[in-house]
């Protein structure tokens, strides 16, 4: 079964998911492409890091830009070949001869084209920061997947980690569900959730959890490639949505001995 996977470049928080997938058995999965988008999609490059700044305080965000750094740095070195460790996503890709292309948004027709050379039977999103149109949803054979780090429809939106960490729960959500036009929305095919434990900052959460998220997608392609694709989960919960946390949320969420990193 082909898959293509539309995702963004990040080093810490994407790379972890496609390291554990390709660790694992993938077969009879074959990954046919890797789209990596523009990195936080459309927004401003300026509101973004005043996000940043104001989510990991000025100290946070220096060793967040210095690990991200290092792990540029080591990509151009090419150490992998070396250490046997990669610090990208094109190298992961290259490693598993996975065809791999920078884009910008996945929607504009040029895109869409070189994504529908691929053929896919799925088209799975990974932290995609874009919302996907029709014209890319229509374009899988059997499905057009996504995985939020959340138990949808509860914390829908933006930043899933934070916020289930400032509300007090004490696991952290996985789901696996189609994609519409509208941002975490679809039918929900596969849930399950992490411990988060004591003292865990969202740094090492979100990372841990994208390793677990790995396996979770891997249970729902292996069951679309052998014909049975899953029961779509009844989920009787009442949703909800967040956005960026305000300066005060942060506070908070600072004054409850949580840190970001």
């Amino acid at each position: 079964m082909r898959v293509v996977f539309l995702t963004q470049d990040d080093p810490l928080y994407i790379l972890p998911f496609f390291e554990s997938l390709f660790a694992l058995n993938i077969e009879p999965i074959k990954v046919t492409g890797i789209f990596a988008c523009r990195s936080m999609g459309n927004r401003k490059r300026m509101k973004l890091l005043r996000e940043l700044v104001s989510l990991y305080g000025a100290a946070g965000f220096a060793k967040l830009l210095a690990l991200q750094t290092r792990e540029r740095l080591m990509a151009m070195s090419r150490s992998s070949v070396i250490l046997r460790k990669s610090h990208s996503l094109k190298e992961v890709a290259a490693g598993h001869r996975v065809p791999y292309q920078r884009i910008d948004n996945p929607n504009h027709p040029e895109n869409v084209e070189r994504i529908a050379a691929h053929r896919p039977d799925v088209l799975a999103s990974v932290a995609c920061p874009f919302i996907l149109k029709a014209a890319l949803l229509n374009l899988p054979v059997r499905a057009a997947l996504n995985i939020h780090h959340a138990p949808l429809p509860r914390y829908k939106g933006m930043m899933p980690t934070f916020w289930q960490m400032f509300h007090g729960e004490k696991s952290a959500g996985v789901t696996v569900h189609t994609m519409s036009e509208k941002l975490d929305e679809g039918e929900i095919l596969h849930q399950d959730s992490i411990p988060i434990l004591p003292g865990e900052t969202m740094h090492q959460l979100i990372r841990r959890s994208k390793r677990h998220g790995a396996h979770a997608m891997l249970q729902v392609l292996k069951e679309f490639a052998d014909g049975s694709p899953p029961v779509p989960v009844d989920v009787a919960e009442e949703g909800s949505y967040f956005t960026f946390p305000t300066i005060e949320q942060i506070e908070a969420f600072r004054r409850r001995g949580l840190r970001a990193i």
